[in-house]
């Protein structure tokens, strides 16, 4: 007696062809990013031909190197880079500095007591709301040309951005943790390092960010409208002589530093501080484990 034989289906769906690596060169993110830069330049060139008053990129390349040697511009001026940059690096880290402890305080408790969040709540959204610009106005008229212009305004655009993540990392801890914590009477000290800084972490690098870069632009508007040096000051110097190669040039150091410090810094610290974390689940998760492991 024969049997026949069961013949498994075969699979006839099409195979894909493992991409070459040539082609996974092409299409990877460096190569995505290095194509738009070239992009911008090229488009940047374009409208330097068409616009008389657009410098070309070689030319404020070459304003931006005399400004950093500090070589003559053309007469009695030269580049004064480094005096000016230190003047707005400072006040940007004195008022990054002071807003990012307000902000962490402000938000735990803004997330933590329920008549504190019924009490500023809806101002920190109207804090939220209001651009950069008229902080630099209102610190101005507050206290004059100086230092504390900028420093002021750097303070007040990055406190709600930090008080409104933290608060928000703070109402996510699951309620059953708070309950467990009264249930054991965990000391209010215990609780905030094992188990609200744990779930504020993600959320803190979060408000950083946005502290950074709302705060660099502050200090530049301030330091444009009530300032008699630093990064802004400098700018307008150029935009009020029509040297716009000189403008440009300084905005564009405004910008490489900011991408600088976010992708140098910022990114780097972040994963630093979350290496520990092998799944790919959000930093602001807590679960009941994880509290327990802790010490809790």
């Amino acid at each position: 007696m024969t049997t026949a034989a069961v013949s498994s289906p075969r699979d006839t769906s099409p195979k894909r062809k493992p991409k070459s690596k040539l082609r996974r060169s092409i299409t990877s993110d460096t190569a995505a990013r290095i194509t738009f830069y070239i992009a911008v330049v090229v488009g940047w060139q374009l409208v330097a031909w068409q616009v008389e008053r657009m410098p070309a990129p070689w030319e404020t390349l070459q304003f931006i190197y005399t400004e950093l040697t500090g070589g003559t511009h053309g007469g009695v001026v030269r580049g004064q880079f480094w005096e000016h940059f230190l003047a707005t690096l400072q006040r940007f880290s004195i008022g990054l500095a002071v807003g990012f402890v307000l902000g962490v305080i402000l938000g735990l408790a803004i997330g933590s007591i329920r008549f504190v969040r019924s009490l500023l709540n809806d101002v920190l959204l109207v804090f939220l709301a209001l651009p950069a610009v008229i902080w630099a106005f209102l610190t101005v008229m507050w206290f004059g040309l100086g230092w504390q212009a900028p420093v002021y305004t750097v303070i007040l655009a990055s406190i709600p951005f930090v008080a409104v993540n933290v608060a928000q990392g703070v109402r996510s801890v699951s309620p059953e943790l708070h309950l467990m914590s009264d249930a054991f009477q965990v000391p209010r000290g215990r609780r905030l390092r094992n188990l609200m800084l744990p779930a504020i972490t993600g959320y803190l690098f979060t408000g950083l960010r946005f502290a950074v870069i709302i705060g660099w632009n502050a200090v530049l508007l301030a330091e444009w409208f009530g300032a008699s040096n630093g990064v802004g000051w400098r700018s307008r110097f150029w935009y009020d002589a029509a040297r716009y190669r000189g403008f440009l040039g300084w905005v564009i150091v405004f910008i490489v530093f900011i991408f600088v410090l976010d992708g140098f810094v910022l990114r780097p610290l972040q994963r630093h501080a979350f290496r520990w974390r092998e799944r790919g689940e959000d930093e602001s998760d807590l679960s009941l484990d994880d509290v327990v492991t802790t010490g809790i």
